[in-house]
């Protein structure tokens, strides 16, 4: 008879412990989702085809190198007075990169520039290869690296 009561409590410790797994993968893949680390992440019109953007004062990051899947090399975004680049799909330009946080930097316009300021990223951002701890004023043909991806500031008509 005991053993009996061991089989039967052994074989409900392991279905306990299958519950337990498929919950915790469930909620990983939800955090995942959440944070735009799964698929189902947008990846944000280009410029071109998008015209309402950047008319503020004519500025757009283009892609140099990326390691993410989610950028190519040559991708143009038009800036508008306040740009978020990220991995959550809440950002305005969405990387996809590991190495990038969920919210990682930002572009923005301030008087008549525009700025570049780190959104306290685990990894940091790079001004032409300076880590930036303040917020700092971009010129045209400034590198942004952020996590694996490098952009290219170009401004116009400034």
């Amino acid at each position: 008879m005991l053993s009996v009561v061991f089989v039967v409590l052994r074989y409900l410790f392991l279905t306990l412990m299958l519950v337990f797994l498929i919950s915790l993968v469930g909620w990983m893949v939800k955090d995942l989702r959440a944070a735009g680390g799964l698929a189902g992440r947008r990846k944000p019109a280009p410029a071109t085809n998008n015209p309402s953007l950047g008319k503020v004062a004519g500025a757009a990051v283009v892609v140099l190198r990326t390691s993410s899947r989610l950028l190519s090399p040559g991708d143009i975004f038009a800036l508008g007075e306040g740009t978020v680049i990220g991995r959550s799909g809440d950002c305005d330009i969405v990387t996809g990169d590991s190495f990038t946080s969920a919210r990682h930097a930002r572009i923005f316009l301030h008087g008549g520039q525009y700025w570049l300021e780190d959104l306290g990223s685990k990894n940091g951002t790079y001004l032409n290869g300076v880590k930036v701890d303040v917020p700092a004023v971009l010129a045209d043909g400034d590198g942004i690296e952020v996590g694996g991806t490098i952009f290219q500031f170009v401004r116009w008509g400034a």
